[in-house]
């Protein structure tokens, strides 16, 4: 059996953040992308230029370059969209439609097209105009009013949070558009906001409030942010940290028997002084063993612990290297390198990382030959600009 999205052919044109984190799952899983730049990528400035020559989010593409604002290039850029599945753009709201490259007008020539516009606030909406990034939108959604210590300011999470989570909902939306299209015969268009996506992270902490208008959710003061002391963070003898989790009485239980202070145990929803004295006593604890020393004696103990590994160790934990998420290969120019693995586990259409990030256009003339252009052809369109 070959990748479960072998056949599938997506014209990507996000550049960064949701749009590259989108097409890695759906490459990964064996879908062609081809990432389509302009032909003078230098004009978008480092950040685009990195992103496009070195960045594993583009792995397994194939990058075309095409000038927009000539009319061949747009013939060109049609004419793939007659072969595609899939089209995926990330620039501001009308700008598409400017550039005759909108949904209406590529479902006039393939009909059978699912059209993603990704953007930060989505398609409608008094925001829709607004530029913004990553940060932003952690902002509007209340999950950055969430992050960080209570009492503190709100803290820049260390990853990549409402990107990733809106290439996810990309994805997710791209693969259910192409399941009804196998019902209907029809593509359709896809209306992704990175601001809807976030929201939708935080309500697990948003919905209780909204349902019973009680108390506002704070950093510090939910369970799931540090309000209790079974639930958090620990330094260590040498300055490292732990991390405890243990909601299950029955983990908070096998917690405190190992600690030595099973008195707690009737007492671990407790507020007050009690949760006051909880806490004095874990964060005193921690701090007589080395985190190392601590994994060995908990990692396995049946009570929801892990140590909070640095970048810098991920790539040795065993578990992650059991589960294939730590990948190693050849890079064409820089020898053997790792990244990190696919998420998704297929039993009988394993994800495969065929090829790295590759440079602006590289692909060009292949794609343009597939489609049925022959070199004279190729040639021309390279001459007067409309193809890189």
């Amino acid at each position: 059996m070959g990748l479960a999205l072998d056949g599938i052919k997506i014209m990507n044109m996000c550049w960064t953040g949701p749009g590259a984190f989108c097409t890695e799952m759906l490459s990964d899983l064996g879908a062609d992308v081809i990432r389509i730049s302009d032909v003078h990528p230098e004009t978008h400035g480092a950040l685009t230029m990195m992103v496009f020559s070195d960045y594993p989010g583009l792995r397994n593409c194939r990058t075309f370059g095409v000038n927009l604002k000539t009319e061949a290039g747009r013939a060109v850029y049609n004419d793939l969209a007659k072969n595609a599945d899939v089209v995926m753009e990330g620039f501001r709201p009308g700008v598409v439609k400017r550039l005759g490259i909108d949904y209406d007008t590529i479902k006039e020539i393939n009909p059978r097209i699912v059209y993603a516009s990704l953007s930060g606030y989505g398609q409608d909406g008094p925001y829709r105009d607004i530029v913004g990034h990553e940060l932003n939108y952690l902002a509007i959604s209340g999950f950055l009013d969430l992050t960080g210590p209570k009492g503190g300011m709100p803290a820049i999470p260390g990853a990549v949070v409402a990107d990733w989570f809106g290439g996810t909902s990309a994805a997710v939306g791209i693969l259910a558009a192409l399941m009804a299209r196998e019902r209907t015969g029809e593509g359709q268009l896809l209306d992704v906001s990175i601001t809807d996506a976030i929201t939708e992270v935080t309500s697990m902490q948003t919905n209780p409030y909204l349902y019973k208008r009680g108390t506002v959710p704070k950093r510090g003061e939910t369970i799931w942010n540090g309000m209790y002391p079974w639930y958090n963070v620990y330094e260590t003898k040498d300055r490292k940290h732990i991390t405890i989790a243990t909601f299950e009485p029955k983990f908070f239980a096998n917690l405190c028997r190992l600690l030595g202070c099973e008195e707690f145990v009737p007492h671990q929803f407790d507020e007050g002084e009690k949760r006051d004295e909880i806490f004095k006593f874990f964060g005193e604890k921690f701090k007589t063993r080395t985190r190392d020393e601590w994994a060995a004696l908990l990692m396995y103990a049946d009570t929801c612990f892990a140590p909070v590994l640095g970048i810098d160790e991920v790539e040795f934990d065993p578990q992650l290297i059991a589960r294939r998420m730590i990948l190693e290969s050849d890079h064409p120019t820089a020898g053997r390198l790792k990244q990190i693995g696919s998420m998704h586990k297929l039993s009988d259409s394993p994800v495969e990382v065929r090829n790295w990030a590759t440079g602006f256009g590289q692909h060009t003339n292949e794609i343009l030959r597939e489609i049925g252009y022959n070199d004279s052809r190729i040639s021309e369109l390279r001459e007067i600009g409309a193809v890189g």
